[in-house]
């Protein structure tokens, strides 16, 4: 499945980089790194946002409780079939296109607040009203203790997080191609 999913990730990142950020998919190590921020045995309700092949979606799927309602984000039509067909046996699961509509959507689904965001969404080259969007509804949709986790392969949107959250920690995953910055937000500071 590995080696399937690294072309996967090549041929959609050759196609069209602005939306896939990388040319492999996440490693183990940037996989725990993000899960490990999350409180599964409480979170009822969680997002992930650029689910790609559905690397992370497995593993939250594997821990999440099993009424948590699970929020996928992806664009591609195709990885969502994947992910979909991959992930069937979790009845909380539903995989949705648009991370900007993400507070419109679990809105429409009876759901408040989320207690975690996770996000492999390349913000550095996403246009910058789309990351604003994207960003604004991660922060309409998180529970006052909920948090926002993201990986970059910079320190770019740093400061776009300082801006908007009251407590970063940062971490930094060296095994995974490329490495990169693991930033878990918490406390809106609007």
């Amino acid at each position: 499945m590995k080696f399937k999913e690294s072309m996967i990730f090549l041929k959609r990142f050759a196609g069209n980089p602005g939306r896939i950020g990388s040319v492999t998919p996440s490693s183990r190590f940037l996989t725990r790194a993000m899960l490990s921020k999350v409180d599964w045995k409480n979170a009822k309700a969680v997002a992930e946002l650029g689910a790609g092949t559905g690397v992370f979606t497995r593993e939250i799927v594997k821990r999440a409780r099993p009424d948590a309602k699970i929020f996928v984000f992806e664009i591609d039509p195709d990885l969502q079939a994947m992910i979909k067909n991959e992930n069937h046996e979790h009845k909380g699961l539903r995989i949705c296109s648009d991370a900007q509509e993400l507070n419109n959507i679990i809105k429409s689904e009876g759901i408040e607040f989320l207690d975690a965001v996770l996000s492999s969404l390349p913000f550095t080259v996403l246009p910058a009203d789309m990351t604003k969007n994207i960003l604004d509804a991660v922060q309409l949709s998180l529970k006052p203790d909920g948090n926002f986790v993201a990986y970059q392969y910079s320190s770019i949107m740093k400061k776009k997080l300082i801006e908007r959250f009251a407590k970063i920690s940062t971490s930094f995953v060296l095994f995974n191609i490329p490495p990169a910055f693991v930033y878990d937000c918490r406390g809106d500071k609007r």
